[in-house]
């Protein structure tokens, strides 16, 4: 009986140093920015190194996506007074224009030009919305020399990523004819 009480002592003490070292549910969890309600509750959970991936761009501001209120971290203001502010409105959802499309799809077909030997010049012909952040585009590269005309069809995409327009080639199609038959 005296042997009994010391083993069952060690056991409970010895089962309750592995339970103290077993991870938490709530330490194991993975947060998305799904899992918060608006931005200053994500901006709790943004820690040294951001182990949960709240903060996408590494600006030290989590979840920027959701709505306020904001933490003091994204009001212009800061934050550690003790008056109470109101927070700032939410900016309108970002609305990609045609007219910055044109000019990103533009800067894609110099650099097309620029990377083609066998074309000289290009232009970009229409543009369509096909979302409030993509806006696609068409293109030509044309050029020639004694015996050969090229001419290149491109199709440009253009998204909105962190309110800057963003342009890539998405499809070309060349076709080179000989002009030295004719």
């Amino acid at each position: 009986m005296k042997l009994r009480i010391p083993l069952l002592l060690a056991l409970t003490l010895g089962s309750l140093a592995v339970l103290a070292q077993a991870p938490s549910p709530a330490a194991a969890r993975d947060y998305d920015c799904a899992d918060f309600a608006n931005q200053a509750e994500a901006q709790e959970y943004l820690l040294p190194g951001d182990p949960y991936r709240l903060d996408g761009d590494s600006d030290g501001v989590a979840c920027e996506d959701l709505p306020c209120p904001c933490s003091s971290a994204t009001s212009p203001g800061g934050g550690g007074g003790s008056e109470e502010t109101t927070p700032a409105p939410a900016p309108p959802p970002y609305h990609l224009s045609r007219a910055a499309a044109r000019r990103a799809a533009r800067a894609e077909v110099r650099a097309f030009v620029g990377r083609n030997l066998h074309v000289t010049r290009g232009s970009v012909g229409s543009c369509r919305r096909r979302a409030e952040r993509r806006v696609d585009c068409r293109g030509v590269a044309r050029g020639h020399t004694g015996q050969t005309r090229t001419t290149c069809r491109l199709r440009i995409a253009v998204r909105a990523v962190n309110r800057h327009p963003q342009a890539r080639l998405a499809s070309t199609r060349c076709r080179t004819v000989d002009t030295s038959r004719r």
